[in-house]
């Protein structure tokens, strides 16, 4: 089998690496828009193949993996299902679904599409931060499953179950609302964070010197690429202003209650966000 894998950073090097430590019966071809990306990833044998187009990667691949931007999928996607052969799949990785979905929702080779998205992710980017067991252990979510084909469907989710992670079948719009709140939120949070401890605190040394593992682990997304969530942001506009709204009804609740010296206020406030460790072992 042969698979080809857009997007050679983080994601897409570390899904090739999961493959070929679990596979041996793949041949895996790749191709990014950066070339010194293209070079790296060879280099440190995430592909077998480093194709020299888009065109060749689309062509040569059973598979068609999209580990790129959500806005060049969505803009670029009904083009690449037109090239498709009968036997060929492509499969996104995109942090958002609905607006790609919507996009090719009409499309005579919609079946040979699989809305994907893989929770897993660090705060690096590039070639260089892909690692081989990235996705053990995680949740690989697939939106619209009812109009993939059956087959495909199924050698997918097989796959999937081979790199240690389970399958979870979610509508695209269901996808982007959940995200919003326990993923894109969390970032537009830290680099939030991230503004507020710059702005105050000129020296950079100073922050070295008296920051805790409170502001790193709280702080740490917003290293994320800028490249990545900037479009991931604009895509899903609607969820993420309604889950900021929310957020800043509880900040000004516990504003409220810190400006009136509330203390018990402030512990059952606390106490009531301390809960979410039912759910977050």
């Amino acid at each position: 089998m042969k698979i080809s894998i857009i997007g050679l950073g983080l994601i897409g090097g570390s899904y090739a690496l999961s493959l070929k430590q679990r596979f041996k019966n793949l041949t895996l071809y790749g191709w990014d828009q950066n070339e010194a990306h293209n070079l790296e990833a060879k280099n440190r044998n995430l592909i077998d193949v480093s194709c020299r187009s888009l065109e060749e990667a689309l062509e040569v691949g059973d598979w068609i993996l999209l580990a790129i931007p959500v806005n060049s999928i969505a803009s670029s996607l009904s083009g690449m299902l037109d090239m498709l052969a009968p036997h060929q799949l492509i499969i996104d990785f995109g942090s958002t679904k609905e607006q790609i979905c919507k996009g090719v929702a009409s499309h005579k080779k919609r079946d040979q599409f699989i809305a994907a998205h893989p929770i897993a992710g660090t705060e690096y980017s590039g070639p260089s931060a892909a690692f081989s067991n990235l996705y053990q252990d995680k949740v690989m979510i697939v939106c619209e499953s009812e109009k993939t084909r059956p087959d495909f469907l199924s050698a997918f989710k097989d796959q999937c179950g081979a790199l240690d992670m389970v399958t979870l079948y979610l509508g695209a719009a269901e996808h982007d609302v959940h995200l919003a709140y326990v993923s894109h939120l969390s970032h537009i949070i830290a680099f939030g964070l991230s503004h507020t401890v710059l702005q105050k605190e000129a020296s950079a040394m100073k922050i070295l010197d008296l920051a805790g593992s409170g502001l790193a682990s709280t702080v740490r997304l917003a290293k994320s690429s800028p490249d990545m969530w900037t479009p991931i942001f604009i895509n899903n506009r609607d969820a993420i202003l309604e889950s900021l709204d929310v957020y800043l009804e509880k900040i000004n609740d516990f504003k409220a209650l810190l400006t009136a010296s509330n203390a018990s206020g402030i512990r059952a406030y606390l106490e009531k966000g301390r809960e979410i460790k039912k759910i977050l072992k």
